[in-house]
C-alpha cells in the first residue's frame, strides 16, 4: 500500500513536470512567432501573405494568447479566436481596450496589479486562477504572462491561459485516493494491533518488509524485528539463520510449518507461511506469526498433571481396595477358623485360648471398620470436628494413665514428661486423643524396652502447639520413615501382624493434623529409637468440616 502512494505522489509530480516544460517550449513558440511576425510587418511589408499565415497559426492553437502593449497603459494589442471563444468576447471589442474597459474595475484592477508588478520585477508570472468561460463553466487554470521585448525597446506583455480543469479533477481525486489508501494502512495498522499475535513480512533474502509486533514486543527484551534489517541479525542477535529456523524451512518446503520456541521465559508458537508471486510458481518470501502461548503450555502442564494425579489416584483407589479386602479377610478367616475348632475341641484350656484370638480379631475387624469409615469420610471431606476448650494438660495426663494400663510389658516406661502450667487449646477433644493414642500404640508395639515419653510444649512467638512422642525402640529405616502414613503400609509386615494393627492408624492422623492445619516431622534411627513432633497452631477455626 505505501508504494501505491508513492506512486501516486511520482505521477502527480511527473505530470506538473511534463506541463511546465510543455508551457515553456509553447512560449518559445510564441516569442518566435510574435518576433517573427514583428520583423515580417516592420521589414517584409510586401509578403502580407505570410504575415497572415503567421496570425493564423496564433488563431488556431487551442488556447487563449492575448499581447498588451506596456508602454500604451497594457491595452490589447493581439487577441486570439481562443480567447474570443472563452470569454465571449470579440477581437474588435477587446483590441486596443484596457482591462478596466473589458472586465470592470475590481477584475481590472486586480490584472492592472499583477501586470504592474511583473514589469517592475522583469519576470515570468505563473499562478492557478479559476475563470469562466461564456457558458457560465468555471474553469482552473494557469495564467502565464511574460515580458517580449523589440529592438526599439517596444515591450509587450504576452497573456496565455492554460486550462487544466481536468488535471485538476486527477489531481483531487488522486488526493481522494491517497487519503483512502492512508485510512486503510491506518485501519490495517489498527486491526494489527488489536490481535494477540505478532506478524512480520520477510523476504526471500531475510529481508523485513514490513512488522506489527506490538503485542509481543513487551514480552521479550532487546529482540526485534527491523524494516530493511536482516531478521536473524536483531531477533536472533545472529549473523547466520537459526538453525531451527521456521521461515528458512516453508520457502524450502514451500509449505507451512509451526514449531514452538521459548524467548526470555515466554513460549512462542511460530508459523510460517510461504509467499508466492501473483503467478503462484515463485516463493518471495514468507508470514511469521508468533503468539504468545505461555498460559496454555501452563495449562496443558496443569492438565496433564490432573490426568497423572486422576491416574494415580485411580491406581491407589484400587490398591486400597486390594488391601481392604485383603485385611478384612485375615480377621475374619481367624474368627470363622477359630470359631469352628472352639466347636470341636474339648479341651477347655485350648477353647479359652481360641476364645482369645477370636475376641483379638473382632476388635481388630471393628478397628478396621471404624478406620475405613473414618478414612471414607476424610476423602469425601465430610469428617466433621467439634472444637472446644480442652484443657491440654488433663488430656495428655489421662492418655498417659490409659497407656500405661495397656502396657504389659515392664521393661517400658511411660511417662508425661514436659508440659505448660496451664494450657487451654479450642480443638476436638476425641480427634486430638486419636492422634497421640495412635503414636503411642505405635511407639508401645516396636519398643520391647527402655521408655516411651510424651508431652507437649509452646511456641508463642510463632503462636503454636508442638506434641511429641518419644520412644527408644526399634526405629525406622531411612529409606521408609517417609512412607509410614501410607495406607496399609508396613515397616515390618511380620511383626506388625504380630503385634496387630490395621495399618491405617498412621495415615488417619497424618489426615487428621493436616486438617488442623499442622505439620509432622519423624525423627528415627534403626535400633536407637523414633520421635514424632506434632505442630498444631494455637488458633484454630471454630468449626472443621
Amino acid at each position: 500500500m505505501a508504494n501505491n502512494i508513492l506512486s501516486v505522489i511520482w505521477i502527480t509530480d511527473q505530470h506538473w513536470s511534463y506541463y511546465y516544460l510543455l508551457i515553456g517550449f509553447l512560449l518559445l513558440i510564441i516569442c518566435f512567432l510574435l518576433y517573427r511576425l514583428r520583423q515580417l510587418k516592420k521589414n517584409i511589408g510586401k509578403e502580407q501573405d505570410y504575415y497572415h499565415s503567421l496570425f493564423d497559426i496564433l488563431d488556431n492553437l487551442p488556447f487563449p494568447i492575448m499581447v498588451k502593449d506596456i508602454q500604451n497603459s497594457f491595452r490589447y494589442y493581439y487577441w486570439n479566436k481562443e480567447s474570443e471563444l472563452q470569454s465571449g468576447i470579440k477581437r474588435e471589442e477587446a483590441i486596443g481596450c484596457t482591462d478596466y474597459e473589458i472586465y470592470g474595475e475590481e477584475r481590472g484592477r486586480k490584472y492592472r496589479d499583477v501586470d504592474e508588478s511583473l514589469v517592475q520585477a522583469d519576470k515570468i508570472y505563473r499562478a492557478e486562477e479559476s475563470y469562466s468561460t461564456v457558458d457560465g463553466a468555471v474553469h482552473d487554470t494557469i495564467a502565464v504572462k511574460s515580458i517580449i521585448k523589440w529592438k526599439e525597446k517596444k515591450k509587450w506583455l504576452l497573456v496565455t491561459r492554460w486550462d487544466i480543469t481536468r488535471l485538476k479533477t486527477y489531481e483531487r481525486e488522486l488526493i481522494a485516493a491517497k487519503e483512502e489508501l492512508e485510512k486503510a494502512l491506518n485501519k490495517q495498522k489498527l486491526a494489527l494491533k488489536s490481535v494477540n499475535f505478532g506478524l512480520i513480512y520477510i523476504d526471500k533474502n531475510y529481508l523485513v518488509q514490513w512488522e506489527e509486533t506490538t503485542q509481543i514486543a513487551s514480552l521479550v527484551k532487546g529482540r526485534h524485528y527491523t524494516p530493511g534489517q536482516i531478521c536473524y541479525k536483531t531477533s536472533a542477535l545472529r549473523d547466520t539463520p537459526c538453525e531451527q529456523c521456521a521461515f528458512q524451512k516453508a520457502i524450502e518446503q514451500g509449505k507451512i510449518i509451526r514449531h514452538t520456541i521459548q524467548i526470555d521465559q515466554v513460549d512462542f508458537e511460530v508459523t510460517a507461511t510461504p509467499v508466492y508471486d501473483n503467478e503462484g510458481i515463485e516463493i518471495i518470501g514468507g508470514l511469521l506469526r508468533f503468539e504468545d502461548i505461555t498460559e496454555k503450555v501452563k495449562m496443558d502442564k496443569m492438565l496433564q498433571e490432573a490426568k497423572e494425579k486422576a491416574e494415580e489416584s485411580n491406581r491407589l483407589k484400587s490398591a486400597f481396595l486390594a488391601n481392604m479386602s485383603h485385611e478384612i479377610r485375615t480377621p475374619l478367616n481367624a474368627i470363622i477358623g477359630f470359631s469352628d475348632m472352639i466347636c470341636q475341641t474339648g479341651e477347655e484350656e485350648e477353647k479359652q485360648e481360641y476364645m482369645k484370638i477370636v475376641s483379638s480379631n473382632n476388635e481388630l475387624l471393628l478397628q478396621l471398620i471404624d478406620d475405613i469409615l473414618d478414612l471414607s469420610k476424610i476423602e469425601a471431606g465430610t469428617m466433621e470436628f467439634s472444637l472446644a476448650p480442652t484443657d491440654i494438660n488433663d488430656l495428655m495426663e489421662g492418655i498417659c494413665r490409659q497407656m500405661q494400663e495397656k502396657n504389659t510389658s515392664p521393661d517400658v516406661a511411660i511417662t508425661f514428661t514436659e508440659k505448660a502450667e496451664e494450657c487451654i487449646l479450642n480443638t476436638d477433644r476425641v480427634r486430638l486423643s486419636q492422634v497421640i493414642i495412635n503414636f503411642t500404640n505405635n511407639a508401645m508395639k516396636f519398643t520391647p524396652k527402655g521408655s516411651i515419653q510424651m508431652g507437649y510444649r509452646i511456641d508463642e512467638a510463632k503462636d503454636e502447639i508442638y506434641f511429641y512422642v518419644k520412644d527408644t525402640g526399634i526405629g525406622i529405616p531411612e529409606d521408609e520413615v517417609n512412607r509410614i502414613f501410607e495406607r496399609f503400609y508396613r515397616v515390618d509386615k511380620t511383626r506388625d501382624r504380630e503385634t496387630g494393627g490395621t495399618g491405617l492408624g498412621l495415615s488417619i492422623t497424618h489426615s487428621t493434623i493436616m486438617m488442623h492445619k499442622g505439620s509432622i516431622k519423624v525423627n528415627s534411627k534403626e535400633e536407637e529409637g523414633t520421635t514424632i513432633l506434632v505442630r498444631i497452631p494455637l488458633k484454630q477455626p471454630t468449626t472443621h468440616g
